[in-house]
Order: C-alpha cells, then structure tokens, then sequence
C-alpha cells in the first residue's frame, strides 16, 4: 500500500514510546524499550519440543521474519528460502512430501510482468527521449485496449486534442497510422491506474486505426508508474498476453516532451495539427523468475483403513511483499501508525492534526533519547503471516509427535497469498490430492496480535473467526463444542464474520476452498499497526497468544479427523453467500 509523498516526508522525521505489558518477553535488564509490545531484536535458535510452545514459535518466526528473508516476495530469494525453511521443516519432522514429482513443493508459472527499460525506446525527429523521466509506455489491459508491443520508424505525428474528449470524433482519413499525441485529460492527470492505465477511457484512437497513443502527463512522471512498468510485478504466467489482440500502443509523455514534438505548446495546436515523426519500439512481456514461487504441502497419513484416504487440511501462506524503496524510519513509522493508523495500511495515511502531531513528536522524542534513527527497507511479514506459518509448523510438529488421527493430515504452506491469492487457488485447481476428499480445511492468517491494545475484542485468548458456519453449519457447531470442554478456552470474536468489515472473508486463502464447497474456517488475532509495513517484525509479536491459539487449531483439527463422518455441507440454498469474493 503506497503512502503519500507529503505523509511519507513526515514519517521519514518521526519516532516511539515504551513500557511492558504481560505477554511480551522480557528485554535484557540495562536495555531501555521504545515500545510497550517490544521483545528482544535477535532470538538465538533452539531445538524445538513437540508441545505448541511460544518459545518455538520464536524460534520459527525469528528465522522466518529476518532481514535475511528480504520480505519473502513471492518469486524472490527471499520467499525461496523461507519455503526451503519451511520444506526442511516437515522432512525433518518425518512428514511425507505431497507435492508434485514426489516433493515437497507445488511450483507455480511465478515471473516479473513489465517493459524492459534497456530495450524501451521513444525518439522524436532521431532525438532519444529518456525512459522513466520523460516517457512511459503504457501497461496494456482490458481497460485501455492498447497492445503490448510497438515498433516503428519515423512515424508521423498528429494532434488528438484533449485525452477523453469523446465528443470529438477522430477522423480516420487523418489519423490512421499515425502516432496520435493528446493533451492531458481534464482535471485529471492522464495516467492514474496503479499499472499506467489512463484514468480516463478513449478509445478513439484505435477506432481511427492510429498506429500508437502519447498521452501527455501534468505532473511528469509519477515514480509509482515508472517502478510498475520498468521493474514489473511478480505474477502467475497469464493464459493470454495482455493487449495480445490489440493494434495500438501507447505511453505516457512529459508536456516537455510533448511540446519537442510540436515546436508549441499543445494548448497552441488545433485538432489534426502535425508534428515531427517518432520512432520507437517497446514490448510488455512476462519472463519466468529465476527463483520459483511455491506451495509447500506434506501429509501425515491417518491410520484408519477407510478414512486415511480422506485430509484435513491445515494452512498459511508464506509470502509478503519484499522490500520497502522509500526504508523510513523504523519508530518514526510506527509513531505515526499509532496514532494515525491503528490498523496498518487498512487505514488512510493523512496529515495529522496539531494535537495528533504533538502526540506523534512526543513519541519520537523519547525513542531519539533511547536509540538512533533506524531506516527500515524489509517488509518482514512477522505477523503476516510469518506467525501462522511458525503455528502452522508447530501445529504439524504436535500432530506428528503423536498417535496420528485416523484421517490424513495435510499440511499446505500457501505462496502468493500477496498476489491475489495464487497459491491457493493453483492448489484448488491442481490438486496433488483427490479434492473432493478434503473434509475441512483451517487457514491461519496473522496469530501475533491480538493483545486488547493491538486489537477491538482482543485479549489474552481472543480470536476472530470467519466462514465457520458458511458452508457447514456442523463446523462451526464442532469448534463451539470442541471451545467448551478444552483447559484453555479462547473468547471467539464472530463480529467480523457478521459484517465482512474491510472485505475481510475475501482477503486470504479460506476463498479458495471455500469456492470449492469445502468446509473452511479462517483464524486471526487481527489486523493491528504493523499490517503491511516495514514494522511488522517478530519482535513485536505475542508469542504466548500465537501458541494458544495454534492449540487450539490443533485440537479442532484433531476432532474433526478423527470424527468418522464428514462434516455435512448445506445444500447450496443454504449456504452464507453474503461475501462476494470474486476471483
């Protein structure tokens, strides 16, 4: 989620408070803290037990959530060796690989979308323009019908007027062929997508048969673009190239670039006016990652002759979002949340008031007479969801140093939840088990914050809890029943999954399955300051309520494996459709 370039200039001044509260782990005596929830920064591994211990959660997480990891982007190093982690994991817990070729890993098409800056080129009159300041070629999508590539010498250039004015037609005698150039669009800048899309639609252009479109930008060229269209995002090979089927490209020019073109300002031309010709060539493709993306699935085979054939799934995804250009301040940056946004990047970055902002200094005026300034480029991803992967191993870890249930157990760590779900959905569609033999599936998202300071209704055995009921009313029924006989009852938030607040079902790997009319639940602490940021690291995490709750995903999973009937699945009818989470 991007910031704002005003907020973030402010968060690259900012800074912290401090105290303790019961459930983070003591700092060394002589170490002041910043922060209430602040553990220690380094966890010095240790062998774990087969108990769910808050110690080996920490000793998981502190691996997993490092700077070394770079944020886990999925297709990155980073993620590569959080999955290697995560597949050692299982081997050595005696887990047998279910994934593809006789493995742990499931790969998914993973690779970087984007245009090649060193073979991208715009030239008017023989004269480079210089990609990323002074053009952009334009992302193709369904949205702005443009194609993916561009090639062509000495082209003459034509005047299209205002970009979006489609009350003027553009006739084709005039404009086909040629490199239609149009002035920004009214009270908006031309691009504004998060991809280079142009805020507004016109297609008038291809219409006409215009070799290509430069729309001029007000406000030059917007860095966010520049990143997307050069760098690329990760992303699953498409089934078809974007803008495979369309004629005309396009990109983004400066006004200055524009006027070189025209020898005048464009507000100085008339429809139709020529101006000297373009050369260019550009081509927008996906390539492979030299690091794969991938799920991470192993089984503990169940014991019962007639129901081992049957799993019960247990899951988290183990990516993030990688690193962090703008690396603000460390305390500053959650100094500012605090106050500003208590849930992350689900709240608005804004300018704070002036008692918000004297709340805000005061907090960097302590931390400043603790420690220095710490510039922070990794999204760790401790919490999400480092932490419901490090649950997801303990929980594996318990059931396989135990008699094992009499259904199969099968563990999935997902890759590209990040991306829109990927991994998951790739699961569903490529099963490596009979899906139709899945009976439950339990996704944990996010086991670190739910203090009652972090989270609304959080507390010491607080859970939120989506879906439990949405497709099998005698799931839901299961984890009551199961809640009201265990030692260490948890307070089940169900508020969340009432009113779908923030999109909240749509928004993790329970869609998947839940798509697929298999019983799911989804388990969280919360969204709480760190989501999404730089300072979602493991020392901020409650180590103790991640583990209680990863006991308590234990004994439910236990239950229902051991059940021998399947959970019932509501007719169709009956079924709570309420979230609609498209794909």
């Amino acid at each position: 989620m991007r910031t704002p370039v005003a907020v973030l200039a402010l968060l690259l001044s900012l800074a912290a408070c401090s105290g303790s509260q019961p459930g983070t782990t003591p700092v060394p005596a002589g170490k002041q803290t910043v922060w209430p929830d602040e553990g220690p920064r380094t966890w010095a591994p240790r062998p774990t037990e087969p108990a769910i211990t808050a110690n080996d959660m920490r000793t998981r997480l502190y691996q997993l959530a490092d700077d070394s990891m770079m944020g886990r982007e999925a297709g990155t190093l980073g993620n590569f060796k959080g999955t290697e982690y995560i597949a050692r994991e299982f081997k050595r817990l005696g887990l047998q690989p279910a994934g593809e070729n006789g493995t742990y890993f499931q790969d998914l098409p993973f690779g970087p979308t984007g245009f090649d800056i060193a073979q991208s080129r715009l030239l008017v009159s023989g004269a480079a323009l210089t990609p990323s300041t002074e053009w952009i070629p334009t992302t193709p999508s369904a949205l702005n019908g443009l194609a993916a590539k561009f090639a062509g010498e000495n082209i003459q250039t034509v005047f299209g007027g205002r970009w979006g004015d489609t009350a003027t037609v553009l006739d084709p005698a005039m404009f086909r062929g040629k490199v239609v150039v149009f002035s920004p669009a009214i009270a908006a800048a031309p691009v504004a997508g998060a991809r280079g899309t142009p805020a507004v639609r016109d297609l008038r252009a291809q219409s006409a048969g215009a070799a290509a479109v430069l729309v001029a930008s007000l406000d030059g060229m917007n860095k966010t673009l520049v990143s997307n269209a050069f760098v690329g995002r990760i992303a699953l090979k498409p089934a078809t190239a974007p803008g495979s089927a369309a004629t005309t490209a396009g990109a983004t020019v400066t006004l200055a670039a524009a006027t070189r073109i025209f020898g005048k300002s464009l507000d100085q031309l008339t429809l139709g006016a020529a101006g000297q010709p373009v050369s260019g060539a550009w081509s927008y493709e996906w390539r492979m990652a030299k690091y794969p993306g991938r799920n991470v699935i192993a089984v503990l085979p169940g014991t019962d002759p007639t129901l081992r054939g049957t799993y019960v799934l247990i899951g988290a995804h183990n990516d993030h979002n990688g690193m962090n250009a703008a690396a603000p301040d460390h305390d500053s940056l959650r100094a500012y949340n605090r106050v500003i946004r208590p849930q992350g990047a689900n709240d608005a970055a804004r300018t704070p008031t002036a008692a918000e902002q004297h709340l805000i200094d005061s907090m960097i005026a302590r931390a400043r007479s603790i420690r220095p300034i710490r510039r922070d480029s990794v999204n760790n991803g401790a919490d999400d969801d480092g932490s419901g992967t490090a649950v997801l191993l303990e929980v594996a870890e318990r059931f396989a140093t135990q008699p094992a249930p009499r259904r199969t157990m099968l563990f999935i760590s997902h890759v590209g939840e990040e991306k829109g779900l990927l991994g998951s959905f790739w699961f569903v569609d490529h099963p490596t088990v009979p899906l139709d033999s899945i009976v439950a599936a339990h996704n944990m998202d996010m086991l670190g914050k739910g203090r009652v300071t972090d989270v609304r209704f959080g507390g010491a055995n607080s859970v939120q809890m989506l879906g439990s009921r949405r497709l099998s009313s005698q799931f839901g029924d299961l984890v009551d029943s199961v809640n009201a006989v265990r030692s260490e009852p948890m307070v089940i938030d169900y508020s969340w999954d009432r009113t779908n607040a923030l999109n909240r079902f749509c928004r993790s790997d329970q869609v998947a399955y839940f798509g697929k009319s298999i019983p799911v639940t989804y388990f969280s602490l919360g969204y709480a300051v760190d989501y999404h940021q730089p300072t979602d690291e493991p020392q901020y995490i409650d180590y103790d309520h991640g583990a209680r709750l990863g006991r308590f995903v234990h004994d439910i999973a236990e239950t229902i494996a051991n059940r021998p009937t399947r959970l019932a699945v509501l007719p169709p009818d009956q079924r709570d459709m309420s979230a609609k989470c498209g794909r």
